[in-house]
């Protein structure tokens, strides 16, 4: 029973990003060709990444006789990536399952339930860590320091791959498992979860953006950070000497470091998986009061109904709203630091002739614009509610542009202030403050119809949890790589400019209005086309 159901977890994880994928219809070959090519560019791009950085450190850690230090940052940076993931999935696939309250019903026993999930879940964080094990042991393999690792440290190089995702698991069921516990006291569950994922999402960012920029700080003073590592990251150095030194006893230390706590997390989850999942405790009542009802229009009403589902799905708004959160934070450091961006700044604009900070600004706030992608899954995420839209005495034109509305009002209004800013901080002229201002905004214009537009074309329903859409549907990966994708191609097309033909600010406004000229062809289309399209699913 367990393995059946982590196949059906496993099945929901991953074979969702086509519309009808329970249907024996067959994949067309085009799409399934794309979708490989998006998962090979990310996979190429993360492994390049961090390929990059463990081979800038490999050589100084081995001649300086701290080799163990190589696969102690491995194991810390695979426990980071896979403790971000987990906290992204447990809460969504284990506490807010939809399905969880259908299976309880059965005779099948919450532990087994449990089971299926955690093993699903585990197979993911072994594909992330993937991400860093491969790399790190390809770059001994081309540096040649494969040979100073003894033969015993190759397997147990695998055997502490194999362990290390138990750990991140475990570790992210228990502060999972805490938010689930305050949520099921709190009227509103969405704040606390929101804000305790971006905050270990942040920190990971920060983790891995220091890593990267201090590559050469720790080449330079590796013996001193492995000797703090070594006091107080303990089992990331037995991690290291088991696979250094071939060490069976710093193995089974780090073993138990692994396993222990996640059996303990098994247990405690199978506690209070029933309490959690069926609601826990019920929160304190809120009295009536009488109230004047406002009335409002079909479009009003429509948005508001969309904001209201935005906000009750935070995972909805880390995955799709990233962007819009960048430019708040981006605004906000403006204000209180704003030395800390406009140096880098100034620095970007000595690198092309023309430009200069207030141009960057402006097209740093335009490709943060590219990275939402909010309007992607609204349609997709109707699922079993679909017919009560399509029952409302509303025309399908209007819910269609609501969903366009949610992307342009949770994305827009960022991307409006952080404009606003820019201009009050950065020394701009009347043409760079008219490019802050207009190119974000029409470039989330554009992307909030387009978005809508996409999951017209690849909707999907038959989810079981909200999340499904939102990370694995393909209109999202769509809006979302086609964002980085255009900005490549934009950024090469004025690069390929004769000089001198086109200035900064004329580009900008040339981007400008191309953007307004595609958002007018993708409403024409939801106005009409896309109209019937919705009435058709």
């Amino acid at each position: 029973m367990i393995w059946i159901l982590a196949k059906i977890n496993f099945i929901a994880l991953f074979a969702g990003m086509f519309r009808r994928y329970r249907s024996k219809k067959k994949i067309k070959p085009a799409t399934a060709l794309l979708v490989g090519l998006l998962v090979v560019y990310v996979v190429g791009v993360l492994g390049f990444a961090i390929g990059a950085m463990f081979h800038g450190i490999c050589a100084p850690l081995f001649e300086a006789g701290i080799g163990w230090f190589y696969f102690a940052l491995m194991g810390m940076m695979v426990f980071a990536l896979c403790f971000i993931g987990s906290i992204f999935m447990v809460q969504s696939q284990i506490f807010s399952a939809g399905d969880n309250e259908l299976l309880l019903s059965m005779p099948i026993k919450p532990m087994a339930i449990l089971a299926g999930r955690l093993f699903a879940l585990l197979v993911v964080e072994y594909l992330y860590a993937a991400l860093i094990v491969v790399p790190v042991f390809g770059v001994l393999l081309m540096t040649g320091f494969i040979s100073q690792v003894p033969a015993a440290g190759i397997v147990f190089f695998f055997a502490c791959a194999i362990l290390l995702p138990l750990f991140a698991l475990a570790a992210g069921c228990l502060v999972s498992w805490i938010v689930a516990l305050i949520s099921s006291r709190l009227r509103n569950k969405n704040l606390p979860t929101f804000i305790l994922s971006l905050a270990f999402l942040g920190a990971y960012l920060w983790f891995y953006t220091q890593m990267m920029n201090n590559v050469d700080a720790l080449i330079e003073n590796g013996a001193e950070i492995a000797q703090a590592v070594q006091r107080a990251v303990f089992p990331a150095y037995h991690l290291g000497i088991s696979i250094a030194d071939g060490s069976i006893l710093s193995l089974l230390i780090f073993a138990v470091c692994a396993i222990a706590p996640f059996a303990l997390m098994c247990f405690l989850l199978s506690r209070s998986f029933v309490k959690l999942t069926s609601g826990g405790r019920a929160a304190k009542k809120i009295k009536y009061r009488e109230k004047t009802a406002r009335a409002s229009g079909a479009g009003q009403a429509l948005l508001r109904r969309e904001l209201l589902h935005l906000w009750s799905q935070p995972m909805y708004i880390l995955n799709a709203a990233m962007g819009a959160i960048a430019t708040v934070i981006l605004a906000a450091v403006l204000v209180i630091r704003p030395g800390l961006l406009l140096n880098p700044l100034e620095q970007l604009a000595e690198l092309l002739p023309g430009l200069s900070p207030g141009y960057v600004g402006a097209i740093a706030l335009s490709v943060l614009a590219t990275m939402n992608f909010v309007s992607a899954p609204s349609v997709s995420l109707e699922g079993k509610r679909l017919w009560i839209l399509r029952s409302l005495p509303v025309r399908a034109r209007d819910i269609l542009l609501s969903k366009a509305w949610l992307h342009l009002v949770a994305c827009g209004v960022p991307a409006l202030l952080a404009g606003i800013v820019c201009i009050a901080v950065i020394p701009m002229s009347a043409v760079q403050m008219a490019a802050t201002l207009l190119a974000p905004i029409s470039i989330t214009l554009a992307f909030s119809l387009f978005g809508v537009t996409l999951n017209l074309a690849f909707p999907r329903f038959d989810w079981i949890n909200p999340i499904q859409p939102v990370k694995q549907g393909l209109s999202g990966m769509l809006s979302m790589f086609g964002g980085m994708a255009l900005v490549a191609v934009l950024a090469v097309v004025y690069l390929l400019l004769p000089g001198g033909l086109v200035t900064p600010d004329v580009y900008l406004l040339i981007c400008t209005a191309f953007f307004a000229a595609v958002s007018l062809v993708l409403y024409v289309y939801l106005s009409g086309p896309g109209e019937r399209k919705f009435e058709t699913l």
